[in-house]
């Protein structure tokens, strides 16, 4: 093992997500050691060997706060860690007991009237029923291996917003935005991508509510809670990524408003990171924009080449008003992220073109480490004009 490693790398060889390993970091429980200069992270062995505590009492049972509580204290043992495991387990055993005692009382109901059983049993079957009605055999399937896979993740979100919501947490605060991150990670880990499961989630919570949508996990004002923490995490996202003068060199905001018109033209409703390419060659003057051209890289080719990727696209609704402005696709979020990590990092002021590219090609790394395909920018650079997305990331570094 090296004495340091990379955040997709750790999470890589520890089987956890790089969301996890974010989250972690977001609320102080495993915050890495290092940074590299362009802002990336860098655990050490005494990270990994913390990470390592983590995810053993994880298994034990342990809450997040319950685990920082324990790392974080002078007095931690693994014997009290043992004993607050044993008297968890005490209160689990006699739940199990209350519970055998209600299924035998439901049992002998059954044997007798009949009815009052089945009237229980009909509540807890209700939701079974429900979800038969908005998904098909197949979705069904496919969605209860997916629920499996994060349900250690499900379970933990949950109890973190209810734990939240009882404390009246700020929703402006740190920790309820982390949690709204978490919770639309494991969302689209859930979807997948899928138009088809989406549109269902969104018919069984419109016309059945938030306990019928997510299985009967989640009641009504914990998902309330939730939207609301994703709103304000939203307006702070926008906040955070404001675009003007006072942090844009006139160029990259060139490049911006560009991107914008030129997505809005192909109908592409986001600003993604195709967009931000075609941005960035159509202003042409800066040295990002001379780089690509280097390269042979050209506007026309890079949009024939992105139309023929995506296909035909619809045009917006003429009934809703067309925004100001499109929003940021989430891999564009991430991207000038990564570009005003570079600038700080770099002692500068202001986000340049050549930075913005430099953060598209650092997020296309980052993706890919993780294991999740690249986005679409950096699939024309490779396929269309075979980029070699390190060396000319290199390239823009050293000038």
């Amino acid at each position: 093992m090296t004495s340091q490693m990379k955040i997709g790398e750790l999470a890589k060889q520890t089987g956890l997500s790089i969301r996890t390993l974010h989250y972690y970091d977001q609320v102080g429980l495993l915050s890495p050691s290092q940074r590299t200069k362009a802002g990336h992270r860098l655990y050490s062995e005494r990270d990994i060997i913390r990470l390592q505590q983590i995810v053993s009492l994880r298994q034990l049972g342990f809450t997040l706060s319950e685990i920082r509580d324990c790392l974080d204290s002078p007095d931690y043992a693994l014997p009290q860690v043992i004993d607050l495991h044993l008297a968890r387990l005490r209160e689990q055993m006699a739940l199990s007991r209350t519970l055998v005692q209600r299924l035998s009382a439901i049992a002998t109901d059954l044997k007798t009237t009949k009815s009052v059983a089945v009237e229980n049993l009909m509540e807890a079957m209700e939701t079974i029923s429900m979800s038969e009605q908005y998904f098909t055999p197949q979705q069904q399937a496919v969605l209860a291996d997916r629920f499996q896979e994060h349900q250690t993740e499900w379970q933990e979100m949950l109890s973190l917003a209810r734990s939240e919501m009882t404390q009246g947490s700020d929703l402006k605060g740190i920790k309820v935005k982390a949690l709204a991150d978490y919770w639309q990670g494991i969302m689209k880990s859930l979807i997948c991508g899928d138009e088809q499961i989406y549109e269902s989630f969104a018919k069984i919570y419109q016309q059945e509510g938030a306990a019928a949508a997510s299985w009967g996990t989640m009641d009504e004002a914990t998902f309330d809670y939730i939207l609301k923490a994703i709103a304000f995490s939203s307006l702070a996202e926008d906040i955070e990524l404001h675009i003007s003068a006072k942090n844009y060199t006139p160029e990259a905001i060139n490049v911006i408003t560009l991107g914008q018109e030129i997505a809005r033209q192909l109908n592409l409703g986001v600003f993604g990171t195709e967009a931000m390419l075609l941005g960035l060659l159509a202003e042409g003057t800066s040295p990002a924009a001379n780089a690509l051209s280097a390269a042979a890289v050209t506007f026309d080719d890079a949009q024939r080449h992105i139309v023929a990727l995506l296909g035909a696209r619809p045009e917006p609704p003429v009934d809703i008003p067309t925004p100001p402005s499109l929003p940021f696709a989430p891999r564009v979020k991430r991207v000038l992220e990564l570009a005003r990590e570079t600038v700080n990092v770099l002692g500068q002021t202001y986000v340049a073109p050549e930075h913005l590219l430099v953060g598209m090609l650092e997020e296309t790394e980052e993706v890919e480490l993780a294991g999740h395909l690249a986005g679409l920018a950096a699939r024309v650079l490779r396929e269309k004009f075979g980029i070699n997305l390190d060396r000319l990331m290199q390239q823009l570094k050293a000038s």
